[in-house]
């Protein structure tokens, strides 16, 4: 099982990349799941503790290992990603043998800043969400693609080259599907 993980600033587009990559796996042969693991991460009340951060980590191994059980092809993970232990401890509950590979997702602070306040479900741009962009944009990864001016499906072709699913998204690029939106 190969396993991505997709990262950057919060709010630069992972999410619509990941739903986007879907699309071009669709008529392919290989298995794509996708996990964003703040949605493992969701809990109340909220609080970041001991027992929050082993409640996510049993969620993320959990769904590894099931992927791998299944024999999923690449298992897709996002999240922020804001550093290199971040990756590790990822890494770490991935089930043996896993191979992986890490792509941040990056963008200039204006194009950020456009996506991050366009979202009406984001609070507003504060020291911690500044934090995360200049985290995010640091952390050394396998590739890096930049996605300023680029639109969802374009960063996703991209992705999917560097992640060997670029054969199978050919037949989809053509196809008529949903309106593309500029990231």
């Amino acid at each position: 099982m190969l396993t991505v993980m997709l990262g950057g600033a919060p709010g630069v587009g992972k999410t619509t990349v990941a739903g986007r990559l879907l699309e071009l796996a669709q008529d392919g042969p290989r298995l794509v799941q996708w996990v964003d693991v703040d949605a493992l991460w969701l809990h109340q009340p909220w609080r970041v503790d001991e027992r929050m951060r082993t409640m996510l980590q049993a969620n993320l191994r959990a769904v590894a290992g099931n992927a791998s059980q299944a024999q999923v092809d690449i298992l897709l993970i996002t999240w922020v990603f804001q550093s290199a232990e971040i990756h590790r401890l990822v890494t770490g509950l991935l089930p043996a043998g896993t191979t992986t590979v890490s792509v941040q997702l990056r963008a200039d602070h204006d194009t950020w800043l456009r996506r991050f306040e366009a979202d009406p479900m984001r609070p507003g741009v504060n020291d911690f969400y500044q934090g995360r962009y200049a985290a995010a944009q640091g952390t050394p990864v396998d590739h890096v693609v930049e996605t300023d001016g680029l639109t969802p499906m374009d960063v996703a072709r991209q992705v999917a080259a560097l992640i060997g699913l670029a054969e199978q998204g050919e037949s989809v690029a053509h196809r008529p599907g949903p309106a593309r939106h500029r990231m």
